[in-house]
């Protein structure tokens, strides 16, 4: 009679002893390459994916960068343009063993195409070695923010921020957001020199909000970080208001550029965000682990994920 390993292991968990030099008979089929397609269309950056080949759970061997493609954009089902290698801008993708973490280089796909809202794409890729796959996702419609206020006077060393928007009752959606700010701060120092300090890149934000995911209450506020991903499940078909603190040492005055990076995803979007971190929160499957969650996929007849979003940036400071 023959067992799987993890069969063998849990009926072994069950006894005291267990003969642990049996030896475990294990059918492990061939493994069939596929192509395996990855890619995140944006409206704010050029289309581009990376396509590779897929190995075996039990190989030595890495997947690889294929630069012989050919891969083909469509547009709510009409052809654009075809997407070529870059093989000058090597995209390096962490390769995680038992012992070691390894980058394997990867390029992109590209053409300089930007991304529509409220269209479907889908992408072909062909090639002689392998079956061809498609997949496909729909970049949704722009999501008004109104009634944005900077609040600077309520909380000393805290920018508070409030805007509004409202949800489609019509679709399940899935937001993020992000700050970015740029700011410089000038002062004289002790000896009377002119000093400059700033800031430039995402920003820190708290908020309480039951929508985003919650932490252990730090500081009075249950949400900490610079990008958060979220849904309308508390909110359906109704208005949000979304509040805001922002803690820093600059103040509002001493910035050149403050932005709002709102945007809205498709369902395959949010299934695989989703899915990838239930998958890395469950960690290794072990002897004594939990079931290992497959990350979502949208490829017919691959692997990996097309994935797409609608960024908006709203500028409060030019």
């Amino acid at each position: 009679m023959k067992f799987t390993l993890l069969y063998f292991l849990a009926i072994c968990s069950l006894f005291i002893s267990c003969d642990l030099d049996t030896v475990v008979d294990l059918e492990i089929p061939p493994h069939e390459p596929v192509l395996v397609l990855n890619g995140l269309l944006n409206t704010d950056t050029i289309a581009q994916v990376v396509v590779s080949n897929s190995v075996g759970a039990f190989s030595n061997s890495r997947p690889s960068f294929i630069n012989d493609a050919n891969v083909l954009l469509y547009k709510d089902g009409e052809f654009i343009d075809t997407l070529l290698p870059d093989l000058l801008n090597p995209v390096y993708v962490y390769n995680y063993d038992n012992s070691y973490v390894d980058s394997i280089p990867m390029y992109y796909y590209k053409n300089n195409y930007v991304p529509e809202k409220d269209i479907t794409y889908k992408i072909d890729v062909n090639h002689l070695d392998y079956n061809s796959i498609s997949a496909q996702t729909y970049i949704p419609s722009d999501v008004e923010l109104y009634n944005i206020s900077v609040d600077t006077l309520s909380n000393e060393g805290r920018i508070g921020l409030t805007f509004s928007f409202d949800d489609d009752s019509e679709t399940q959606n899935y937001y993020s957001l992000r700050l970015f700010s740029s700011c410089t701060k000038q002062y004289e120092d002790e000896y009377g020199y002119l000093q400059e300090w700033g800031f430039r890149g995402d920003t820190e934000f708290l908020s309480n909000d039951l929508s985003f995911p919650s932490d252990i209450p730090f500081d009075g506020f249950t949400f900490r970080g610079s990008s958060v991903l979220f849904t309308d499940a508390l909110f359906n078909g109704q208005k949000k208001i979304i509040n805001l603190d922002v803690e820093t040492e600059l103040s509002y005055a001493e910035c050149d550029t403050v932005i709002i990076k709102f945007s809205t995803f498709s369902n395959d979007t949010y299934l695989y965000y989703n899915s990838l971190g239930e998958h890395v929160d469950n960690g290794e499957l072990g002897l004594f682990g939990g079931e290992v969650v497959p990350v979502y996929s949208n490829v017919d007849n691959g692997l990996g994920a097309l994935i797409s979003r609608n960024t908006q940036r709203i500028f409060l400071k030019p």
